[in-house]
């Protein structure tokens, strides 16, 4: 048996092709469209592969021959570790598979990063057929560089303006639905646990998220908001949260009730009264956002704004494959999605104090 060929010395899918005694279009459908040869051209091409070292075509060649790279590229708003913390993004990101499955595409993600040019590097070079953007701030460089490579963009809840088709909730109407539910019980003095609202020291990359749920808290509470009961969270994680739990209730006016962002946020809030010996809703009431499987599943079960991830994720995906099918070259502003969301009442609101005496 011929030995492989030394490293200088390319092995070629002709040369594979006329070990395997078949023409170089059978040799190449057989790596890349096997249902089109038969199980015996298929079994001689790859044990001919096999005695020649040939691990399988070009992939460079195959993109310009096909025009396709068999990816999409997923940017995101966080680090790469926070994809996997988070309650949301996992929701989200098997949405995202639920339409991949399909076919044999796979899925590249760009994370947030400190050096954002570097990122937006990573977005001009990477080898995909379009892009979702998941949760991304307004002037964010690898957004603009994915729009100006014209292949075909989503985008998932923000930036708001970008100029593609949008997949989203009312994030003001859900906001406000919790924070109305909160003054229907009587709440007058509400505290706020937010995101941040933009990513630099300009405001340039802001964040339409929280300021539409910052909004949509401000409408409800009417009269009864107060800038001073506003705490800033970040990261999206319990532990500033509670942080902000604990100022707020040992202040000589604490509020009797909190809207939290997140029901990550919520859970800090519950990690901080247990702290102080408090008792929710009986001492404070409290009101997340996601309805992730922590909402149901904490002690006492949390009131939340339920929101579909898994189906904007599912949603994002499926119109980005049709747009790639169809050969798109550009983004279009031609379909919107605002998803549904609800206030799923729980166990941890409650009229406050005062009412109950």
């Amino acid at each position: 048996m011929e030995m492989a060929r030394r490293d200088d010395q390319r092995v070629r899918l002709r040369d594979v092709a006329a070990r395997a005694g078949v023409s170089v279009g059978s040799a190449s459908q057989a790596f890349g469209r096997p249902e089109l040869v038969s199980k015996e051209v298929r079994e001689r091409v790859l044990a001919a592969a096999e005695e020649l070292g040939y691990a399988g075509p070009d992939p460079t060649a195959r993109r310009l021959r096909t025009g396709r790279a068999g990816a999409l590229g997923l940017i995101v708003a966080e680090r790469l570790g926070y994809q996997f913390t988070d309650p949301a993004s996992p929701a989200f990101l098997s949405g995202v598979a639920r339409a991949m499955e399909a076919g044999p595409m796979g899925l590249l993600l760009i994370p947030d990063s400190r050096f954002r040019e570097a990122a937006a590097d990573t977005v001009r070079g990477a080898a995909v057929d379009g892009f979702i953007v998941y949760s991304a701030p307004r002037n964010d460089p690898r957004v603009e560089a994915a729009l100006a490579r014209r292949l075909p963009v989503v985008t998932v809840d923000q930036p708001r303006n970008a100029p593609t088709p949008f997949v989203g909730i009312d994030d003001r109407a859900a906001a406000r639905s919790a924070a109305e539910h909160l003054r229907g019980l009587g709440h007058e003095r509400v505290a706020v646990l937010s995101f941040v609202t933009s990513l630099d020291r300009d405001g340039r990359m802001q964040l339409d998220l929280s300021v539409e749920r910052l909004a949509g808290y401000r409408e409800a509470l009417g009269n009864a908001w107060d800038e001073g009961l506003v705490r800033t969270c970040r990261p999206n994680a319990s532990e500033p949260a509670r942080r902000a739990t604990l100022e707020l209730m040992r202040d000589e006016k604490p509020p009797s009730a909190i809207v939290a962002m997140s029901d990550v946020l919520a859970i800090g809030v519950l990690q901080a009264t247990a702290e102080l010996g408090l008792s929710v809703p009986d001492d404070l009431s409290l009101v997340g956002f996601d309805d992730s499987p922590a909402a149901s599943l904490s002690s006492p079960r949390l009131t939340t704004v339920s929101q579909p991830h898994e189906e904007k994720g599912r949603l994002a995906a499926e119109w980005l494959l049709q747009a790639i099918e169809r050969g798109e070259s550009s983004p279009t502003r031609r379909r919107r999605e605002i998803l549904p969301t609800e206030l799923v009442v729980r166990e941890t609101t409650a009229p406050p104090k005062r009412l109950r005496s």
